[in-house]
């Protein structure tokens, strides 16, 4: 596949591990290719109005700037680019990007595989995780969603003082089952930090 056929994709983010892992992700799945990379809003902006892009993957938190002054760029300047937020921003953070003009989020854990998926579904529909979907409409109707049996189960391990991996040696699961369970109750309780799950946890099963 040529550049001209791949997915266009600039990819804004203050990590260069991170631009260093989604061009890798996205040159394994094929589909796409990083035409663009940029650190800070500023030079994203000058990147979307000079290189031809069909998708911008955003981090919403960049050193000292935000990715909201890239997304709302975007959508004045360059209103047919599809943005795919990818970040581990909170779930209400992730609601001010799409009302801003996002058009997806899709998590840091997420696969190369995932990540690929995301950047070329993102061009004809929105990309939002069921879990991300749930709390949003949670909160515009002013309630949160409900944690599952099994999230619920990974809580319990927390309150115990378990890490990731011992909680998956007790429930059996994989530690990547693991980490998805704890980004679906980060999306769904709006907490972000480790300790602020634990004390959830703990109030759960007083």
């Amino acid at each position: 596949m040529t550049v001209e056929e791949a997915v266009r994709v600039l990819v804004v983010d203050d990590h260069p591990v991170t631009r260093d892992g989604v061009r890798a992700g996205l040159e394994r799945g094929g589909r796409a290719v990083v035409v663009a990379e940029a650190a800070d809003a500023r030079t994203a902006c000058l990147l979307a109005d000079r290189v031809p892009v069909d998708v911008a993957v955003v981090d919403l938190r960049l050193a000292g700037d935000s990715g909201l002054d890239v997304i709302r760029h975007l959508r004045r300047h360059r209103p047919a680019v599809r943005i795919l937020v990818l970040s581990q921003a909170l779930p209400r953070e992730v609601l001010v990007a799409i009302r801003a003009g996002a058009h997806g989020w899709i998590t840091k854990a997420a696969t190369a595989a995932e990540l690929d998926e995301a950047v070329t579904a993102v061009l004809t529909a929105p990309v939002i995780p069921p879990e991300l979907a749930a709390h949003l409409v949670g909160e515009l109707h002013g309630h949160t969603p409900p944690l599952t049996d099994r999230e619920r189960d990974v809580l319990r391990c927390l309150a115990k003082g378990y890490d990731n991996r011992e909680i998956a040696d007790d429930l059996g699961i994989a530690l990547r089952t693991v980490n998805r369970h704890l980004e679906n109750i980060r999306a769904k309780s709006g907490h972000h930090r480790r300790s602020e799950l634990i004390r959830i946890a703990r109030d759960l099963h007083d």
